[in-house]
């Protein structure tokens, strides 16, 4: 079977999206499928030396988001170029203009269409009002893309009535737009039950199918675990309460840090060890310099996968109060290495478990700092939930996803199939 991926966001870039995408295609590959990846270039200069990827010119951070990649044009030997790979399937993985350019050569070549709503954009761009150009671009584009004709027009058009509340404007844009788009799939995938219930709110007719992104242990070694001990001042007695992932509003990162310093008093051994970077790490760096514990608050900057494994490995417990992801991987990642989990959304993971390898918190400092101080302060309890942390995760493996995956495929590819001849 031939594959393609339209992806507005891989690598170099890491994220959840580029890992759910690269492990997918491995596995893909591995059943002995070829799969081809479009993307925007990381650079103007880049060169790529995979032959199934191809890449387009782009630049960085039009619509205020510091990493975002917008493709500039699309060569006219694009469609000709995507045409010629005669793919039997297009999957694209988001509604950038990547994510577009494959809904709309699937459309107007009647080649089956499977996207995967990867990004909470209706909690999104809350965090990020400056992407309110983006929106508006979405919505006027969609009906081009979808040739829904008057119908599709006209919700395009009424998506982009000015409301006097920004979020509100961008939000009913996304939700309209995102909407159009689906309704012209064969199939929706969400990675979690959270991301189907919104979708199935806003009406979507399309099929939607859960499937998590399968997750493997990130491996490490004494070697690399001692290192991380030293390069970041830590001891085998220290309580280490870990959170990894972009360092920005809508991880909702300030609550872990305000959590913490609750918490610290009563836990005189417990750190807090930010891994990643963001946007506002800046401005959590200058909130934990300015408390009385920014010796034990740790802020690692972007960070190796060897190093993350080393810290999953180290580490007691995973702190995520993220509100706005769709699958949360690092969960996964963090149960794979036997971790305890705090985290406040009950529908983003299934992973976790009440009571069994973690806890559900409201989303205020009291509660989550008192759920991090429950596992902290009962190592009982805390072997318990890392045995069962382990047994959860080895549930959602990569090959076991992309087999689900690879069978979605082959019924999509059928249905579609009948459909067109009954037309």
């Amino acid at each position: 079977m031939r594959i393609g991926f339209f992806t507005d966001r891989y690598l170099p870039q890491i994220d959840g999206i580029v890992y759910s995408i690269e492990t997918f295609r491995t596995q893909l590959e591995a059943l002995g499928h070829e799969v081809y990846i479009f993307a925007p270039a990381p650079g103007l200069r880049y060169k790529e030396v995979s032959k199934r990827v191809i890449r387009f010119p782009a630049l960085k951070g039009l619509w205020g988001d510091y990493d975002y990649l917008t493709s500039l044009y699309f060569p006219p030997q694009a469609a000709k170029q995507i045409e010629k790979l005669k793919l039997d399937i297009i999957h694209f993985h988001g509604p950038g203009q990547v994510g577009l350019l494959g809904a709309y050569f699937a459309m107007r070549n009647r080649i089956p269409l499977v996207t995967t709503y990867h990004t909470d954009l209706f909690e999104y761009v809350k965090h990020y009002p400056a992407v309110l150009p983006g929106t508006i671009a979405l919505s006027l584009l969609a009906p081009l893309i979808t040739g829904g004709g008057m119908a599709d027009y006209r919700t395009g058009l009424s998506s982009i009535k000015p409301e006097r509340n920004v979020d509100k404007w961008n939000q009913k844009i996304v939700e309209r737009g995102i909407t159009m788009l689906h309704n012209r799939c064969d199939v929706v995938i969400t990675p979690s039950l959270k991301m189907e219930h919104q979708l199935k709110s806003w009406h979507t007719k399309t099929r939607i199918v859960t499937l998590p992104t399968g997750v493997d242990k990130v491996t490490t070694s004494s070697r690399e675990i001692k290192a991380v001990r030293k390069a970041y001042g830590l001891t085998t007695d220290d309580e280490l309460i870990l959170f990894v992932g972009r360092v920005g509003n809508e991880k909702n990162v300030k609550l872990i840090l305000r959590s913490f310093i609750h918490l610290a008093a009563r836990r005189p051994k417990a750190k807090l060890i930010f891994a990643g970077d963001g946007p506002v790490r800046d401005e959590l760096e200058a909130a934990a310099r300015d408390s009385e514990f920014s010796d034990r608050i740790i802020f690692t900057g972007f960070i190796s996968r060897t190093k993350i494994g080393a810290l999953y490995e180290i580490s007691d417990v995973l702190a995520f109060p993220s509100l706005t992801d769709t699958q949360s991987l690092v969960v996964n990642e963090a149960a794979c290495a036997g971790m305890a989990i705090v985290m406040v959304d009950p529908e983003v993971n299934g992973v976790v478990r009440e009571g069994e390898n973690g806890y559900y918190s409201k989303n205020t400092v009291r509660d989550f700092a008192a759920k991090l101080v429950h596992v902290l302060a009962n190592p009982d309890d805390y072997q318990r939930m890392s045995r069962r942390s382990i047994q959860l995760a080895d549930e959602v493996s990569p090959s076991h996803q992309a087999a689900k995956l690879l069978r979605l495929y082959e019924e999509t590819i059928e249905r579609h199939g009948e459909v067109i001849k009954n037309q």
